[in-house]
């Protein structure tokens, strides 16, 4: 799955603050995926710049998801 999530970023690129959890799951939730709970989001590093990121989604004990982010400037 990917998803497409539109922040508030400068002009080099980089956000002001970072992206969520929560909007992340909200951004699932949009795109027709299921519903998901914010503390099941896995980010290794912080999201602070437009472009592609994986984020990992936890299902069970030791079976983890991933999903592509596109941090768009919005």
């Amino acid at each position: 799955l990917e998803v497409s999530l539109p922040a508030r970023a400068g002009d080099a690129g980089k956000l002001f603050g970072a992206v969520t959890a929560a909007e992340i799951v909200l951004a699932v939730k949009k795109a027709g995926g299921p519903a998901l709970d914010k503390r099941s989001i896995e980010i290794a590093k912080a999201i602070k710049t437009v472009g592609k990121h994986t984020v990992g989604i936890k299902l069970t004990s030791g079976v983890v998801a991933h999903i592509s982010v596109n941090v768009v400037a919005g």
